[in-house]
């Protein structure tokens, strides 16, 4: 999953031909995130109207699924064909970035996932509600997939200082602070470990699948 990809950059052609190069390549793996960009100073750098983010990337948005929808864009001998196909059907989910208002009513609207931006754990839920009651009222019966970026973690108790916010501990203690995600609704968790060396991170990576994950209970 690209976490994110900005919509407004691209035309969207180009946007849905990557994405379902790197799909076939994966072999039906890609998730593609979206998000409306905050950099000012890049919109300017493209020749784009950054007060108008919002609204090319509802056009991205919209572009790359039409262009996955069907082979053949466009009218007469303006067509272009569009290949590979992306192996997943009816075709790669689409999840939004973003924590404000306009980003989660986009979800509720477009998105196959939500992909938050720093929202504190104790925001989640008034978020999630309000994602789905904005869901409810355009498009109901949809089900937006939920994520979440976790605080750092570490796996066992360090013998050094780690960052301030770190859960640590065995991993009944770190399973127990992720179900917490899972009883709000969350069904996608982006990790992050502590670590000194690219060994450790490694070893931390292996210690949360094999001992974190089996306690997980979504």
């Amino acid at each position: 999953m690209t976490n994110v990809f900005v919509g407004p950059y691209r035309h969207p052609l180009q946007t849905a031909k990557a994405f379902a190069t790197l799909d076939t390549l994966s072999g039906g793996r890609v998730i593609l995130g979206m998000g409306a960009g905050h950099v000012e100073k890049e919109f300017d750098a493209l020749g784009l109207p950054f007060a108008e983010r919002g609204r090319l990337l509802d056009e991205a948005v919209d572009g790359v699924k039409d262009a996955w929808g069907d082979e053949f864009t466009g009218v007469g001998d303006d067509q272009v064909g569009m290949r590979p196909r992306p192996v997943q059907r009816p075709r790669p989910p689409i999840w939004i970035g973003g924590s404000s208002r306009p980003a989660l009513r986009r979800v509720a609207a477009r998105g196959d996932g939500w992909i938050p931006q720093g929202t504190p754990r104790k925001k989640m839920p008034d978020s999630i509600a309000y994602l789905r009651a904005q869901r409810d009222e355009v498009r109901p019966g949809a089900d937006p997939e939920i994520g979440v970026i976790t605080e750092a973690m570490y796996v066992g108790e360090p013998g050094w200082e780690v960052a301030r916010g770190t859960i640590t501990g065995p991993p009944e203690k770190l399973a127990e602070s992720m179900n917490e995600y899972g009883a709000m609704g969350v069904s996608h968790l982006q990790v992050r470990f502590q670590s000194r060396s690219i060994d450790e991170l490694c070893d931390q990576i292996e210690r949360f699948g094999a001992e974190v994950g089996p306690h997980l209970t979504r």
